[in-house]
């Protein structure tokens, strides 16, 4: 017995193996230490939180620290583990919950020298090292080697233990192995995640590779501190970057533009090959921000994945490369670069027009498109494109284009008949169309297609050719290029369904063109012409797109350019994502002042008796004010009474001056934009003063408010602010712009900023905005501060910029012409934020590729900010009117409004239930943290939410983060005040249970408030159905519709996008209030459609559910430095007498095409839209 408890001491003192665990360190990289170990006395082990109480028994435990989210069980082993002795070392950030135990100095210094060098050689050796330092069985440890020190910044080749240090020691390698082409094009490739010499790198090299035998010069390159110097070595003709964040920030922008190389970024996927295709939403989260998002603020494309994450027979992960990913990545970069080096004359270039069926105009958002179209088509033919049979007028192309290039309803018979006999269509063949598609569409897909429309070539715009059955394609050909609408998406009346998303195959018809630019023209380069098209909405995945999704399948590896409007971020970058477009910005119509202020003279003259007038007087001179009010019809648009007998308060008066200073300051928009035309000196005057007035003006009455020199009251007096602020602005940026003197100092007099102003400005925004993040820093900081940061920040930048905001108005029309040609010869397209120029002038100059922000940062400290300002304001107009909370608050969560406010809408969310941000040393918001009831000092308000298509794929992760602050604020304890999200996670819980869902699902669903489209739909699918008034009875009709198109929830993952109809039945249920972002000047709820889509659907559905019309108000964020709430009738009021019922507008529009025409024509449809959803 002495013998054998002398063994089991001796062997476990000096024999059994030192068991390690990881925690938190990536698969990949688990794989790789783990596959590093040479020593059977060494034990690795991943340890999740699935395995936390293992860990206590571990001799070592080594944290992975970036993305560290550790569970309570994790913890409390981990801190077990310490005190039996376990050493405790967290890499790379150290944890402020896991503390590191048995670590000293130079341990730590070892340590962290070895894992930076990251290599297999460098992996061993830690782990022997953590034997022989950690755990004293000194009998069978192996002595660690010195760590091998890799340089940061190395050049690397498909040898995985070699590396160079200079391009031109890479490129004697390459020769001394026969594999350099001399004169071939460079390809630099910069993987930005993981070292090449650790191994598992197998999707790197099939990349490597394929280029190479593509007769490619390649050059891969491995750097942290030398990214921009070794690309410039190299001097590459293309990059390609495995992105993990910005290559080299504004640095590597300013490069990459000057230099003309176009930038590449697909990525490795964290998934398996099963995970990534079956999971709807692609990247999300952290992952999207590193792969997706943040390459784009370099002018990244094509962001595709090339290979997944895969468990082998051995267990361990591996990056597997995608074969067929893999190649369209490298077909698509290799068409690319053939436009760089192939003559113009011989280019094919596909152009896809919008339009509607029937003589139905040309539509782009904010464009006027045949004039610009043509414009586009003669700029090729002076740059030597092959462009034979253009018509010699513009005049002569429109009437091809509409005899020519013309859609159908399938109602339409005759006309169709007439088409395929005399409008000279282009004829696919049912055995060429079938080959194409056997080529390009996986069968499962075209199997669905089948399924729905029949074997090919189906029943809509068919017919024979060569005695074959084939289908026909409304398209001109002018030489080498090819003109053709988007055909429609839909064969049953129902196009919005595809146009904004729907789990249905488009039919053959629809297939037929993409397929034909693609195997029958071989188009060189495809380019969608305006705003926007239905192929980004086409049934797939929202990012990392594979085959079996419906936009890559369709524009396969054709180089793909997206003429777009700055004003429409949000559905852009959808387009950018989806279709791998590389956009190209373009402006706005111009804008102007609404020209009515005329109208208003007597009412305002009126007024301003009013408020001179003695006590006894003004009771008689209200009732002049009240009798122009009501024949006006304003009492109408303000809600305020009619009856002529009885004064209106000073209240009301006020209401009613406020009410006429907006509408006589509106800005309106002039004719729609054509390509290549500068707008007017009148216009760019006009724009230049839109863009700077109010920021200007707004700014100093801030700083004025802040300094006590004018009252809160005179701030929130349009009329005071209109004439003691806004004309003198005006005034000299008029005369700045028109004069000969480009002196901004008559601008810095009205601001009368000092040097102390100045100074203070930045020392507050430095703490705002620290390196170091500090939410409570941040947070705690006194609002009149922010206020003055904010105000002499804006000052600055406007009086610094006026001049150059003409100038890039003067240049964006040829900058676009240039950027689309540009991109024609394979060049950069340069990055730019959107918005429309007014309340984002940073847009300028457009012929850019637009960017989103990162959604992970939001809301940000400012948007934060008026979130919070906005639900006060919503919280005391409601209780002014009703006298009372309201009990729970509709929100409409829109993509551009996210991008353009940093999510200020979210904040309000946020912020109604109850709970605030937290924000991590990145500036990232990681959590939330419930504000006590004390210091909210209200009830805590329910809410539910509808999300566009657009948002959730762009910020999944602020709606699980969303979800979580209702159920923080729906278990919060001990309330001074009522919990409305509570009682209605209650009531929730209640109303699922009576419809039938069992007690456990009804409690687990009880605290979603997230829906959205149903088949990962991208709008509500009313639209066709409001506007035809013969389709319904009642609009209870609509109202179900709506209910059931919206009826998914995205609120969690193991839910995400399951649909639950009877659940948002219940969640509208106490719906008192709806809310509606609005953040762009170019539209308004009557001139854009998809305000009463979703803010009249949603007031639809909870009329219906409720039995009672909810309140409605605008978050209205144009002016970046006045947000504010609005009710919808008000902003409805103001839009109505600036565009329809103002002369003015009318008369710019009528300057315009059959483009312009069409604004009339939808605005007319949105208003009688408006009298069925909210009469």
């Amino acid at each position: 017995m002495i013998i054998v408890i002398a063994a089991g001491l001796l062997y476990a003192c000096f024999l059994s193996p030192t068991k390690i665990a990881l925690v938190n360190f990536p698969s990949y990289q688990v794989s790789n230490i783990i596959l590093s170990n040479d020593n059977r006395f060494i034990k690795v082990e991943e340890v999740g939180p699935d395995k936390a109480s293992g860990l206590k028994n571990y001799d070592a435990i080594l944290i992975f620290g970036p993305g560290l989210r550790l569970t309570p069980e994790q913890i409390k082993n981990i801190e077990a583990g310490g005190k039996k002795g376990a050493m405790v070392y967290t890499f790379v950030f150290a944890s402020d919950i896991v503390k590191n135990n048995r670590v000293d100095s130079l341990q730590q210094e070892k340590l962290d020298t070895y894992y930076s060098n990251r290599c297999k050689e460098n992996f061993r050796n830690m782990l022997h090292y953590v034997r022989q330092e950690f755990d004293p069985k000194k009998l069978t440890a192996n002595r660690a080697e010195a760590p091998v020190l890799i340089p940061s910044d190395i050049l690397y080749y498909l040898d995985e233990n070699k590396y160079f240090t200079t391009a031109g020691e890479l490129t004697e390698h390459l020769i001394r192995k026969g594999v350099y082409k001399k004169e071939a094009p460079r390809i630099a490739f910069l993987s930005g995640m993981t070292s090449p010499l650790e191994g598992n790198r197998i999707y790197i090299d099939s990349l490597i590779s394929g280029f190479e035998k593509q007769g490619y010069n390649v050059f891969p390159i491995s750097a942290i501190t030398k990214r921009l110097e070794l690309l410039k070595e190299v001097d590459p003709d293309a990059v390609i970057y495995l992105p993990m964040g910005r290559l080299e920030g504004d640095r590597a922008v300013k490069w990459l533009a000057e230099k003309n190389i176009p930038l590449f970024c697909p990525y490795p996927e964290m998934q398996s090959h099963d995970e990534w295709l079956n999971d709807p939403r692609g990247q999300i989260g952290g992952f999207l921000t590193a792969r997706i998002v943040l390459p784009e603020l370099d002018g990244g494309i094509c962001p595709l994945p090339i290979s997944t994450q895969n468990q082998h027979s051995n267990h361990y992960y591996v990056f597997d490369p995608e074969p067929e990913r893999v190649g369209n990545f490298i077909a698509n970069v290799d068409h690319y670069m053939q436009l760089k080096i192939k003559p113009n004359k011989d280019k094919k270039i596909a152009i896809c027009y919008f339009k509607g069926p029937g003589q139905s105009s040309l539509v782009a958002t904010g464009l006027e498109v045949v004039p610009s179209l043509y414009a586009f088509l003669k700029r090729l033919q002076s740059e030597g494109y092959s462009v034979e049979g253009l018509p010699a007028s513009e005049n002569e192309f429109e009437k091809l284009l509409y005899r020519k290039g013309n859609l159908f309803g399938n109602y339409a018979e005759g006309e169709i008949a007439d088409f395929l006999k005399n409008g000279d269509p282009l004829w696919i063949k049912k055995s060429e169309y079938e080959q194409w598609a056997h080529e390009i569409i996986l069968p499962d897909q075209y199997r669905e297609v089948v399924e729905k429309y029949g074997e090919a070539p189906g029943t809509f715009m068919t017919g024979t050719a060569g005695d074959e059955p084939a289908l026909a394609v409304a398209c001109l050909r002018f030489g080498n290029v090819a003109v053709f609408p988007q055909p429609k998406a839909a064969l049953d009346g129902d196009d919005f369904k595809i146009v904004h998303g729907a789990g249905v195959a488009p039919p053959h018809s629809y297939l037929a063109p993409y397929l034909w630019a693609q195997k029958g023209f071989k188009a060189d380069a495809f380019i969608h012409f305006g705003t926007h098209g239905s192929l980004e909405f086409t049934p797939g995945k929202q990012t990392a797109l594979s085959k079996k999704d419906w936009p890559d399948c369709l524009m396969g590896a054709m180089p793909h350019f997206y003429y777009y409007t700055i004003s429409n971020v949000g559905e852009g970058i959808i387009a950018k994502r989806r279709l791998h477009a590389a956009l190209v910005s373009y402006l706005t119509p111009p804008f102007m002042e609404s020209d009515t202020r005329r109208q208003f003279d007597e009412l305002l003259q009126q007024i301003e008796r009013y408020h001179s007038a003695p006590e006894n007087r003004q009771n008689a001179v209200s009732l002049k004010i009240k009798s122009i009010a009501v024949k006006m019809g304003i009492h109408k648009d303000i809600q305020l009474n009619g009856d002529l007998s009885l004064p209106y308060s000073a209240e009301d008066v006020s209401y009613i001056e406020n009410f006429a200073e907006e509408v006589a300051n509106e800005k309106m928009t002039g004719r729609l934009y054509t390509l290549g035309t500068p707008y007017s000196k009148e216009d760019i005057l006009s724009t230049t003063i839109a863009i700077s007035a109010d920021p200007l003006a707004y700014s100093i009455a801030k700083l004025d408010l802040l300094n006590n020199k004018i009252s809160l009251g005179q701030y929130e007096n349009n009329t005071f602010i209109t004439q003691k602020y806004l004309h003198p602005v005006k005034a000299r940026i008029r005369a700045l712009l028109t004069g000969r003197s480009f002196d901004t100092n008559p601008l810095y007099d009205l601001a009368q900023l000092s040097d102390e102003d100045r100074q203070k400005a930045q020392e507050i925004n430095a703490k705002l905005h620290p390196r170091e993040m500090s939410m409570a820093s941040m947070m705690n900081a006194p609002e009149e501060d922010k206020d003055f940061c904010y105000a002499v920040l804006e000052i600055e930048e406007t009086i610094r910029n006026v001049l150059r905001y003409k100038t890039l108005l003067e240049e964006s029309p040829e900058a676009e012409m240039s950027s689309l040609l540009n991109a024609l010869s394979g060049g950069y397209i340069a990055p730019s934020p959107g918005g429309d120029a007014v309340r984002s002038p940073n847009t300028l100059p457009t012929g850019r590729n637009l960017y989103s922000i990162n959604a992970e940062a939001t809301p940000s400290l400012r948007a934060w900010d008026n979130g919070k300002s906005l639900v006060e304001a919503t919280l005391a107009q409601y209780k002014k009117k009703h006298n009372r909370y309201p009990r729970k608050v509709s929100y409409t969560f829109w993509a551009g409004e996210f991008i353009e406010s940093e999510g200020a809408t979210l904040a309000q969310a946020l912020y109604m239930v109850g709970v605030e941000p937290v924000r991590d040393r990145m500036n990232r918001v990681t959590d939330l943290r419930l504000i006590p009831s004390n210091e909210l000092g209200r009830p805590r308000i329910d809410i539910v939410v509808q999300t566009s298509g657009q948002l959730r794929d762009l910020a999944a992760s602020r709606l699980l983060l969303l979800t979580k602050a209702v159920s923080m604020a729906a278990h919060a304890k001990d309330d001074a005040f009522d919990n409305y999200v509570a009682e209605g996670t209650v009531a929730s819980e209640k109303g699922l249970v009576d419809k039938g869902v069992s007690p456990q699902q009804a409690r687990e669903l009880s605290t979603m408030r997230v829906f959205g489209g149903i088949n990962g739909h991208y709008g509500t699918g009313i639209m066709q159905l409001v506007e035809q008034g013969d389709a319904w009875e009642n609009t209870s009709e609509i109202a179900e519709t709506y209910i059931h198109n919206m009826g998914a929830i995205y609120g969690d993952d193991k839910n995400w996008g399951a649909f639950k109809k009877d659940l948002f039945e219940v969640a509208l249920q106490q719906t008192d209030i709806v809310v509606q972002p609005r953040q762009n000047n170019t539209w308004g709820a009557l001139t854009l459609d998809h305000v009463y889509e979703f803010m009249g659907g949603v007031n639809l559905a909870v009329k219906t559910v409720t039995g009672k019309e909810p309140d409605t108000y605008l978050s209205d964020y144009r002016n970046r430095n006045k947000v504010r709430m609005q009710e919808l009738k008000e902003a409805i009021g103001v839009e109505s007498r600036t565009t329809l019922l103002n002369p003015a507008y009318i008369k710019e529009k009528m300057k315009g095409g059959s483009s312009s025409a069409q604004v009339f024509v939808k605005t007319f449809t949105n208003t009688y839209a408006w009298n069925v959803m909210k009469p």
